[in-house]
């Protein structure tokens, strides 16, 4: 018979250490499989129906697999920061320095040392201890899709003694059974966002038995630690917004859009991204112009000006030079049309943090805050930001199409990918027609299912820009007819553009604008920034910079790795965001992605005397940029205490 007591210890142990782990334990989904044990009643293998698991002892299945598994592991091994792409003065100055300290650096981290241990398939478990034992790991995830497997284990092998080494060993264990690839992936995201960036380096990912779900779990993960790894803020980036915002709501009457959904305006809209296969829709767009509203994003807008076609409203949100001397590039080729000024009828809707060159091409201006950013969070009392708007423009004006009312949608040219590396834009946007463009081209490393069937070329981004739209479409309830010849996206029906028939009468586009201004509220110049607690944010801004030095006095003495570094750094973080606002974000950035930079280095040092000596200039480096930017960040401050004053000098 079974290791009974084996098994109640097991289950007992859960109960009191990992409560919904016992529940799922004792109630399995189903029961489809059968333990089969040995003549000593030990536990050898699993009878799943149509055979058996192993079809040999399950622990010298595990030893063979194992073995064989580290003589070629699967490992996530980051790329060397890329200088030329660190846009954050800290992130390149460590970047730089540590490059210059780093001799005979190792090409990956060892492999008796890793961040997450990824073990897909828990099965029997007897492979579990070894890999463990092997990989050197701070935090270990075990996933097992078949619940019953779980159950099983418990009989195979000791459960809290695996758990009492993992924790006197400093190493942190989660478990995740049973589930589909989605839900999994629920639970996967939170756990490697909480272990950090720093986690993801040398990481490995290993599958005890293969089939659909085990390879999509796999895929998720790694689609994961990419996007973990893209740097989200920095400090001259939320300065930049914080600028921007106030000398646009100082200086421009405009409308508020509120991230709230509206009620429904029953009309057909057209979203139209950039995406290479927006050149093959144009037709189609230009039939049915007069009964959809037109919403563009970013540099769509000189694609459909180019074939005569006029947007009703446009949509940017990037905060920087280069898309003021886009928007004035395509306004340059479209002056016969539009005049000297402005782009005339079109409508803006456009972040607060837009360069103010940005909104001065527009007569009529709809203004949203975006969540996340210190702008919003110093800047956005009695409002509600808006979610859903990154990573690209085309994100936020399907976004910003749903709040306005518009819920019967028409994607064009949102194709998170392409099916040509080499054309990764439609051929007349901006990036082909600015003289001072140098197309770098664009990585794609991943591929995902098309749209139209096959597969398309994508990456991290546009991962997360097609995870960003089946958000929103499932939070607004859209219904959504993809034109795009790109990746698919879940919730968007597929619609080839040539079978597109729109059956409303032509609209009067004016009324419909005037419906969504009716809906939002309006400010004339320097009336948004009354309600707000300017003086208050450059109080808590002080506050924060005296408790962000006195972390570092400690934390930086103190800590005996990046790691343990990261994780205090980001304890102190967020508290500190609950106790100071939003004032921390504006630090925060540049603060969190120096670490993982400086971890690519610390991991392949050569040996502890190597590492530590790294440690030690990632020590200096640190602290001298984080006063470096905390000494800017008050004489931003000040600026803001007079804000009429410093919003002229910044919109100039």
């Amino acid at each position: 018979m079974a290791d009974t007591s084996l098994y109640q210890k097991n289950l007992l142990f859960f109960t009191t250490a990992y409560p919904p782990l016992a529940e799922r334990v004792r109630d399995p989904e189903t029961e489809l499989t059968q333990p089969i044990n040995d003549d000593d009643g030990h536990m050898v293998d699993i009878d799943v129906g149509q055979g058996r698991l192993y079809n040999r002892p399950a622990a010298e299945f595990a030893a063979e697999q194992v073995s064989s598994y580290m003589a070629h592991p699967t490992r996530i091994v980051v790329e060397p920061p890329k200088l030329d792409d660190l846009h954050d003065a800290c992130t390149h100055t460590m970047a730089t320095t540590l490059a210059g300290a780093a001799r005979d650096r190792l090409e990956q981290p060892p492999l008796d040392r890793s961040g997450i241990l990824l073990v897909v398939g828990i099965g029997l478990g007897f492979h579990i201890r070894d890999l463990i034992a092997q990989t050197g790991p701070r935090h270990v995830i075990l996933v097992e899709p078949i619940g019953e497997f779980l159950n099983h284990s418990l009989a195979a092998i000791d459960w809290q003694t695996l758990w009492t080494e993992c924790t006197e060993a400093g190493t942190t264990i989660d478990v995740i059974a049973g589930g589909d690839p989605a839900s999994i992936q629920q639970q996967l995201e939170p756990l490697v966002m909480r272990f950090g960036e720093t986690a993801i380096d040398g990481s490995y990912i290993y599958l005890h038995y293969q089939n659909d779900v085990t390879r999509a779990v796999a895929g998720a993960f790694h689609g994961l630690a990419g996007m973990t790894a893209i740097l989200k803020g920095y400090y001259t980036d939320e300065k930049l917004m914080v600028e921007n915002t106030v000398a646009n709501v100082a200086t421009h009457d405009f409308w508020l859009v509120e991230g709230e959904l509206r009620q429904p305006i029953d009309v057909p809209v057209f979203v139209v991204g950039a995406g290479p296969s927006l050149d093959a829709s144009i037709e189609v767009i230009r039939q049915w112009q007069d009964r959809a509203i037109i919403v563009t994003a970013g540099s769509t807008l000189q694609v459909l000006l180019h074939q005569g076609i006029v947007p009703d409203f446009h949509v940017e949100k990037e905060n920087t030079q280069p898309t003021v001397d886009r928007l004035r590039h395509i306004h340059a080729r479209s002056r016969e049309q539009f005049g000297d000024d402005n782009f005339g009828p079109i409508r803006l809707v456009a972040s607060t943090t837009v360069k103010p060159g940005v909104t001065e091409l527009f007569d009529e201006k709809f203004l949203f805050l975006r969540s996340a950013l210190s702008s919003t969070a110093m800047f956005g009392a009695g409002h509600l930001a808006v979610d859903g708007t990154s990573p690209y423009s085309a994100n936020a004006a399907l976004t910003l199409a749903a709040i306005l009312g518009f819920r019967d949608v028409y994607l064009f040219g949102c194709d998170c990918g392409a099916k040509d590396a080499a054309r990764h834009h439609s051929g007349e946007t901006a990036y082909y027609t600015l003289d001072n463009y140098t197309d770098r081209g664009v990585d794609f490393p991943l591929r995902a299912p098309g749209n139209f069937g096959g597969e398309v070329l994508t990456n991290p981004y546009f991962a997360w820009s097609r995870q960003t739209y089946e958000q929103v479409i499932a939070a607004a309830g859209l219904t959504v007819h993809n034109c795009s010849d790109g990746v698919m996206i879940a919730g968007a029906t597929p619609l080839p553009p040539n079978d597109l028939t729109l059956t409303n009468a032509p609209l009067d586009k004016n009324a419909v604008a005037e419906t969504v201004k009716t809906s939002s509220a309006h400010f004339t110049p320097g009336a948004y920034l009354i309600d707000q607690d300017v003086a208050g944010a450059a109080n808590n801004w002080h506050e924060f910079a005296a408790a962000f030095r006195a972390h570092l006095d400690t934390n930086l003495a103190t800590a005996g790795n990046i790691n343990q570094f990261d994780q205090h750094l980001r304890g102190f973080l967020d508290q500190a965001a609950e106790k100071y606002g939003g004032v921390t974000i504006i630090p925060g950035g540049s603060a969190r992605s120096m670490v993982p930079v400086a971890g690519y280095y610390l991991n392949r040092a050569a040996d502890d005397d190597a590492q530590a000596q790294l440690m030690d200039v990632f020590r200096t480096t640190y602290r001298a940029e984080i006063e470096r930017i905390l000494n800017d960040g008050s004489a931003l401050m000040t600026g803001l205490e007079t804000a009429p004053d410093a919003a002229l000098s910044w919109a100039g």
